[in-house]
């Protein structure tokens, strides 16, 4: 029988690696989204797995892995179908959150973070839509990477959300392990040299993380910079965070319902609570005068952040909204994190760009920030926080 808190939906399946390469000697678990060869992939929904049959191939990022000399150990919990960043799921109980054992892990690769955390593994694999590599990486004190959106290279042979933002993220418990990854994964990236550090001025004046200037002056000591040489960014008023957030949340809505609605229509899912909450929304939007509005402004976004930051910007910051909730927290205090933190996830996933999410000691706690790049930065963006941050690694 599972234990409730286990970061597994099956702990002993098990696969070795094909080849020696620069990963041979790690171990990495999958959340139970990715297409694993003899394995029914589950989305965290028993009555999906029971109305699937099991994978006849892998999925292509876990066949570079195995290429790259790591060896597979184990499947994790998912939030159900992906569609949550809180790290709960009605049918798997919540993954234990080893660093902070009374908090919620985060989502909705849940069980990833929680087996990296407890150092069961090396590293794991995670999707990221809407947050669900970066937040459990901020809740478990991990590193985490969501790389630029690359729906052909990345994502064959893994379960969707919204096909629009879904992108293969990674978990680790240090920069050099989750470099060596990147690496294998993401290929060579383009050319990257920064001159140019912004930081958003609108989250320092509503003091949304709590603690963000503090993990600027953390920053800029490991990137040896000054505070001064620190370019306040005010977001123009057409791309003010709830705008932002209210585009990726309907585009993120329709694209979820087109996917599984359908399914949905016709099986007794007994989805969790809050997961059929987000699906009664995603039922709802209409293909329609809305729908093409944030189809247009996702567009623009990504545009003009790209074009900021290019190959000489980087963007700081704060992952999440605040360190992971307490499980005994009111509902209507998660509530109001997970929004707040989804206006932050949303700067980089809206515009497809990548995103390292970094684990900082500010005044002897762990703080997590994230360093945004221009779009296919990614392991020039993971190379320059190993070099910087690497030493800071906890």
């Amino acid at each position: 029988m599972l234990n409730l808190t286990s970061p597994f939906t099956d702990a002993d399946f098990q696969l070795p690696s094909r080849a020696q390469g620069p990963l041979s000697g790690c171990t990495f678990a999958v959340k139970d989204v990715f297409a694993v060869q003899g394995h029914i992939t589950g989305l965290g929904n028993p009555t999906w797995a029971k109305t699937h049959t099991p994978a006849l191939k892998n999925a292509a990022v876990l066949n570079r892995l195995l290429l790259a000399g790591a060896d597979l150990d184990g499947i994790t919990v998912s939030d159900e179908f992906m569609f949550s960043i809180k790290g709960s799921n009605y049918h798997f109980g919540d993954p234990l959150n080893p660093k902070h054992p009374d908090c919620f892990t985060g989502g909705s690769s849940s069980g990833s973070a929680a087996a990296v955390a407890a150092g069961l593994v090396d590293f794991a694999l995670g999707t990221d839509t809407g947050g669900s590599v970066r937040v459990p990486a901020s809740y478990c004190d991990l590193y985490g990477f969501r790389p630029s959106h690359d729906p052909v290279g990345q994502l064959k042979g893994v379960a969707p959300l919204a096909p629009s933002f879904d992108t293969v993220g990674v978990l680790a418990a240090d920069l050099p392990t989750l470099n060596k990854v990147g690496q294998a994964l993401y290929g060579p990236g383009r050319y990257l040299s920064i001159r140019h550090y912004y930081y958003l001025q609108d989250l320092l004046a509503t003091d949304t993380s709590g603690e963000y200037e503090a993990l600027l002056k953390t920053a800029c000591v490991s990137l040896d910079i000054t505070p001064q040489q620190l370019t306040p960014l005010r977001l123009p008023k057409a791309f003010e965070l709830a705008k932002l957030h209210g585009a990726f949340k309907r585009i993120q809505g329709f694209e979820a319902w087109q996917n599984y609605g359908p399914w949905l229509s016709q099986h007794d899912a007994q989805l969790g609570p809050d997961i059929a909450q987000h699906f009664a929304y995603a039922k709802s939007v209409a293909n329609d005068a809305a729908l093409t509005q944030a189809y247009g402004l996702k567009q623009a976004w990504s545009r003009y952040l790209n074009m900021l930051l290019n190959q000489q910007g980087l963007l700081l910051i704060p992952t999440t909204s605040s360190p992971a909730p307490n499980k005994e927290a009111a509902l209507e205090t998660v509530e109001q994190i997970r929004q707040q933190t989804q206006y932050l996830t949303t700067i980089a996933g809206l515009a497809g760009l990548p995103q390292i999410a970094l684990p900082l000691n500010v005044a002897g706690q762990t703080r997590s920030l994230g360093l945004v790049a221009g779009k296919w930065r990614d392991t020039n963006l993971l190379k320059l926080a190993t070099r910087y941050f690497g030493a800071d690694s906890l």
